[in-house]
């Protein structure tokens, strides 16, 4: 086996990933780096054609966010023999965001000559006939010989952990992770049924613990009533696909459930046809959002002012000047989450300039984004939007919702999978260090950079011949018997146990153990000990 990041490594953006497996090329996502332009924000396709000889077997889509799917067209247009697979909201959501790219491109190529749009309509229009659509949890054969399969990953709509099985190595890619229930998904169950090989892992927050979400969600809710009620008007730069949706609901069901004064929700940007999409996805969406939508007799996000419900409406591009010129205290709702272009940074450069008003960011901001640049200034310090310097006197807050899991949860997942290598990609270096000292103790760890080629399944050169047998000793089961009789319980293993070194080093010998429970699991601990060493638990 050979694993090759295109994209993806060291960064959040433009994932990308290349497994060489059982004779098979197959690639993994195919996103945009959101804060590069041209070429600059493209996986390596001139060393993916390099390393396959132009030839592509198989393309896995584990969710529509365009750091996983902004170059799809390419890569189609590149290989277009390959059939292209992923879940059926993914391959929904991702022809909006797809077209939406070329907007802004096409915006951007009227700003500046020298760019140009990276591929069209007609491009998105026949990777997205390509597109094939598979349920989760069904085990499929895309191509003979590989088994795949699209377990729920918990971080929006349609996401999914790819689960990969050749004749040669078993695979998890595990995409955007999250096992925190929000409103519009539920969290990623355990993939306790399939031990991988080597596991792909995203590694966004290895560095941290989240705080608790609850409180979160109502500290952003109060902050939003305490500034609609001084007067002002909030921006919430949001990202279009989840944190768009998620926001809209936590603050349409406080104002029902009158835990804050009503307060009318403006939308734009991407966010908007995103918005009604989720209504054609309803059976995707969790049980409780379906009841509330099927009882509630109404769009899941639009309503008119009513009692304690909210007007939530849409705006277009001639309403946005009105967003200035009526002064009724309001929330806006709108792409992109980092202040990266779009709406959010229209609406920023003017909010920001207004004590009374109030941007507060909710999601992941990238090192080099004004999202991240806004955060770190203080009042009355200047911030760069699209070139034009603004000073900033409103309010600036983060709450943090994110849709991707912890460093503690991540780990939990990665015991349920027992994987005996692990790849670590999308993360910032210090994040994904910091998980890897974490894991490093267990599992064989590799933190590549873009354009690594390697077996990740082999003991690197780095790694000494002790450690190496330690960590294959640790992953090592054996399976073993019960047997129930009138003498009591017995528990056989057979001679493959007692050649491995840890059963020669520590129990050969003993003939008597205690045991006692450990939630489900029992623990073994000699008894009787014939040398002067050891009490070891076995």
């Amino acid at each position: 086996m050979q694993y090759t990041s295109l994209g993806g490594a060291f960064e959040v953006g433009a994932s990308c990933h290349l497994l060489q497996v059982d004779g098979r090329n197959i690639v993994i996502d195919s996103g945009l780096r959101p804060n590069r332009r041209g070429d600059k924000s493209l996986p390596d396709f001139e060393r993916l054609d390099g390393l396959t000889n132009g030839r592509v077997d198989l393309i896995l889509v584990s969710h529509a966010h365009i750091d996983h799917t902004g170059s799809l067209p390419l890569l189609h247009a590149q290989f277009p023999a390959a059939p292209i697979y992923c879940t059926v909201p993914t391959k929904t959501i991702a022809q909006l965001l797809l077209r939406d790219t070329i907007r802004i491109m096409q915006h951007r190529s009227e700003e500046d000559r020298s760019e140009f749009p990276l591929f069209d309509e007609n491009d998105v229009e026949r990777a997205m006939f390509a597109l094939r659509e598979r349920e989760f949890d069904e085990w499929f054969e895309p191509i003979e010989g590989v088994r795949v399969r699209f377990h729920r990953s918990g971080h929006i709509v349609g996401a999914a952990a790819v689960l990969i099985d050749t004749n040669e190595a078993k695979v998890v890619y595990s995409g955007d992770v999250s096992d925190a229930t929000q409103r519009t998904v539920a969290g990623m169950r355990p993939i306790d049924y399939f031990q991988p090989d080597l596991l792909i892992l995203e590694g966004t927050y290895g560095d941290n613990a989240h705080s608790n979400r609850k409180d979160q969600e109502r500290a952003l809710i109060d902050g939003v009533a305490e500034v609609v009620q001084g007067g002002g008007t909030v921006l919430i730069p949001a990202f279009a696909l989840g944190r768009a949706q998620e926001i809209l609901l936590i603050l349409k069901t406080s104002m029902l459930s009158g835990l804050i004064p009503p307060f009318p929700i403006y939308v734009d940007g991407m966010v908007r046809a995103i918005c009604d999409a989720y209504d054609d996805l309803m059976e995707y969406l969790p049980d409780r959002l379906q009841k509330y939508a099927e009882n509630s007799r109404q769009p899941l996000f639009w309503s008119e002012s009513k009692g304690n419900i909210p007007r939530v409406r849409k705006l277009t591009a001639q309403d946005r000047i009105t967003m200035f010129t009526d002064t009724t205290p309001k929330c806006i709702i709108s792409s992109s989450g980092m202040l990266v272009g779009g709406p959010s940074a229209y609406y920023a450069r003017t909010l920001a300039t207004i004590k009374k008003d109030a941007i507060f960011m909710t999601g992941y901001q990238d090192e080099e984004s004004p999202g991240r640049r806004l955060l770190e200034l203080k009042t009355g310090d200047t911030l760069v939007i699209d070139g034009d310097e603004i000073p900033v006197e409103a309010r600036i807050e983060q709450y943090k919702l994110s849709a991707h899991a912890d460093q503690i949860q991540l780990c939990q997942q990665v015991s349920y999978m027992k994987p005996r290598s692990i790849v670590l990609v999308h993360g910032e270096p210090r994040a994904l260090q910091k998980l890897r000292q974490k894991l490093t103790d267990k599992y064989l760890v590799f933190v590549p950079m873009n354009g690594d080629t390697f077996n990740p399944l082999a003991k690197p050169d780095w790694m000494s011949d002790a450690k190496g047998r330690q960590l294959e000793q640790q992953q090592t089961e054996y399976v073993g018997w019960i047997v129930t009789d009138a003498t009591g319980v017995s528990i056989r293993f057979g001679n493959d146990l007692m050649e491995d070194e840890t059963w020669q080093r520590f129990f050969q010998g003993y003939e008597q153990v205690e045991a006692r429970f450990d939630g489900r699991r029992i623990r073994l601990k000699v008894g009787v000990d014939p040398s002067p060493e050891s009490d070891e638990d076995g």
